[in-house]
């Protein structure tokens, strides 16, 4: 399966988004605007600096893997290049369109400060683009900037409709358990095991010889252990050994190695918040998305490919946002 590169509305939300989906489109736009929203257009160069992205980071990615014909490669039925376009990119553009949208009934527009560093942060990358690139795209400096400027305004209508949450993610979401598990098919085997334990014999040894399952240690936070599992072992201590635990599938002990591990829960924390933001700013996103169109331009867009080379080698259009704006949120 083909590595999923998300797009800058996916970054900016922390989760990868598909609400678009309910969208409706339509083909009463002129040669110019790829995507109409109520308020807000995308003009075709705009759309093609956000192909050009997705070219430079896939050809990155799968050049380090020693893969170049990818782009020719079969997706269901269609061409890797179109099924990335007609399913990832659109649902990224339509999402642009939908958030700006929404941004005016909120009272979400830009400071000339922020104005200023759109254009700034256009400059940079435009000015990383080789001749070759620039003749792709048949795009200039002010549409980067009026790219930037929609998605800082999407970025800031995600969080005008998460500023109601609470920021602080407790302890128990945040925290990461190390854990050991011995699966075996029959209470008869686990029932065995579990008395060479209680007879002083060391959990991971037994669980090497025992268990049906190579592997034995894992780390867990909260909803990625099977939830039977979960309900015992987040009550779990460090060195505590569980009862007998039955599943459709196996029977299973559990040895808590580390309740609550300080690196890997302070790294998840973000993670936690993020899955927190995109359920509060998503519900009232889809809500909107079934109830407005995002008109497009059938026929330019299906004429709109990939170039498929590997010579692109601009910036990263994410990554240039991201020193002007990641310490203004």
């Amino acid at each position: 399966m083909r590595k999923q590169i998300i797009g800058l509305t996916a970054c900016l939300a922390g989760l990868c988004f598909s609400g678009c989906r309910d969208v409706v489109l339509s083909t009463s736009l002129n040669d110019h605007i790829l995507f109409s929203g109520t308020k807000t257009r995308l003009s075709l160069e705009e759309c093609s600096l956000v192909f050009l992205d997705f070219q430079t980071r896939y050809n990155l990615y799968y050049e380090n893997l020693g893969e170049t014909d990818f782009w020719k490669e079969k997706a269901g039925e269609s061409d890797f290049s179109d099924y990335l376009r007609d399913g990832r990119i659109k649902e990224e553009l339509c999402t642009l369109v939908l958030l700006n949208d929404m941004a005016s009934g909120l009272g979400v527009t830009l400071t000339d400060e922020e104005r200023s560093a759109c254009q700034a942060a256009a400059a940079d990358y435009y000015g990383s683009l080789s001749d070759e690139e620039k003749s792709y795209i048949q795009s200039d400096e002010s549409k980067a900037a009026s790219l930037y400027e929609k998605y800082r305004i999407a970025q800031k209508t995600i969080d005008e409709l998460c500023s109601g949450i609470n920021t602080e993610v407790s302890d128990n979401d945040k925290r990461v358990m190390i854990l050991q598990l011995i699966a075996a098919p029959s209470y008869e085997e686990i029932e065995q095991a579990k008395e060479r334990i209680s007879s002083g014999e060391d959990f991971e040894s037994v669980a090497k010889e025992v268990s049906r399952f190579s592997q034995i240690e894992y780390q867990v936070s909260r909803g990625t252990l099977n939830p039977i599992l979960e309900e015992t072992a987040i009550y779990m201590s460090d060195g505590e050994v569980s009862d007998i635990i039955q599943t459709e599938q196996n029977y299973y002990l559990i040895c808590c190695v580390d309740d609550f591990d300080e690196v890997l829960s302070s790294e998840n924390e973000s993670q936690v918040f993020g899955k927190l933001r995109y359920a509060t700013w998503s519900q009232s996103f889809t809500s909107y998305a079934k109830e407005h169109t995002v008109g497009i331009s059938e026929e330019i867009w299906e004429n709109l490919h990939f170039y498929q080379t590997t010579a692109f080698t601009s910036d990263d259009l994410y990554e240039t946002y991201d020193r002007y704006f990641c310490n203004s949120n």
